[in-house]
């Protein structure tokens, strides 16, 4: 069975603009999503949860994908580089639901005393892979889970330096990737950058001598400069 997201006479997303050459629709998606994140950034929800998320995306991916904001239907692998060709085990479409609301939980025990900072970026980062391994978009998954996690940073009185994920993208998907492995996840690289986004100045104490930008070179020994996107294949 061929995947059904995609034109049957081309391994292209079907999308609106009809366009069915990868490397044309990869900039012309950058393009739009790049001007909807800016707007999306400035939106302000009540609650951060399940409806949340799914709003989140159709905001970013609604010009695009008639998709948008909907989980999918299908089961995916992304062979991933860092993990040295292996996949994250993304959750089955009839438990993306249900993964969710579960995740969602843990954020009603996100709230600041004045002095536990740290500790609440800490538990937003297991909150955010956790999301993020559910994987409950076609596409889009780590632009969203992003915003997602900004939007929840600012609703809870940070300053969040929202300009860093976007510069390090691929970091962050690659730390995102070593986050999301069950009892075999590695959480330290995604928090390198979320504390350094989140918590900015109060964080510079426990910096390295590195320069900010070489701080996001590398995921243990794996170079970030030599990450490849590579697409989703379906799996029946």
């Amino acid at each position: 069975m061929r995947d059904p997201y995609l034109y049957d006479d081309a391994n292209v997303l079907k999308n609106f603009a009809n366009i069915k050459n990868a490397e044309r629709l990869r900039k012309a998606e950058a393009d739009i999503t790049g001007i909807a994140m800016a707007a999306v950034y400035n939106l302000k929800y009540d609650k951060f949860n399940t409806e949340t998320l799914c709003d989140i995306h159709k905001n970013i991916f609604g010009q695009i994908y008639d998709w948008a904001g909907e989980f999918r239907t299908i089961q995916m692998v992304k062979y991933e580089d860092v993990l040295g060709g292996d996949t994250v085990r993304y959750a089955y479409p009839k438990e993306i639901k249900k993964q969710l609301n579960e995740t969602m939980k843990e954020i009603a025990k996100l709230k600041r005393t004045g002095d536990n900072d740290k500790d609440i970026v800490f538990r937003l980062v297991r909150i955010i892979a956790s999301i993020w391994q559910t994987h409950p978009f076609r596409e889009g998954n780590t632009r969203t889970v992003i915003v997602f996690a900004i939007l929840l940073a600012k609703s809870l009185g940070f300053e969040v330096e929202h300009e860093l994920f976007k510069t390090n993208s691929a970091y962050v998907r690659n730390a995102l990737v070593w986050a999301s492995q069950g009892i075999y996840s590695k959480y330290e690289y995604l928090e390198r950058i979320f504390f350094d986004a989140i918590l900015g100045e109060d964080n510079k104490a426990n910096d390295t001598p590195e320069t900010k930008s070489g701080k996001y070179d590398a995921i243990g020994d794996y170079k970030i400069k030599d990450y490849k996107e590579r697409s989703h294949e379906y799996k029946d």
